[in-house]
């Protein structure tokens, strides 16, 4: 990492001497380095803006994952609801006709 530092360091350094040192004026140097920053910070709104992009994009299909998965646990859940509740009205039914029996069983003796 210090090394890539360095050589970056280094680099920067060297355009900067030879800009300076160029047989340009220095109205005409200025406007270039005005002209390189500008069109150097662009490029990076660019890269910026289409990795903002891309993440509202991952971002959207995740939500939408999520939203399925969410729609598929609350369907399961009521049938699984639906199941238990079918159960027990069929044990209540059936513990109804128990108690019926027994008492029919009870009158008759």
């Amino acid at each position: 990492m210090k090394s890539s530092r360095d050589f970056l360091l280094g680099f920067i350094t060297g355009v900067v001497a030879g800009i300076l040192t160029a047989p340009k004026s220095g109205q005409e140097s200025r406007q270039w380095i005005q002209d390189e920053a500008d069109k150097r910070t662009k490029d990076l709104q660019d890269q910026w803006s289409k990795g903002v992009e891309q993440v509202k994009a991952q971002v959207e299909q995740v939500k939408a994952q999520v939203n399925q998965w969410t729609g598929k646990l609350q369907s399961e859940g009521e049938q699984h609801k639906d199941k238990y509740n079918e159960k027990v009205d069929d044990m209540a039914s059936k513990a109804h006709e128990g108690v019926d029996s027994a008492k029919k069983s009870v009158k008759v003796d």
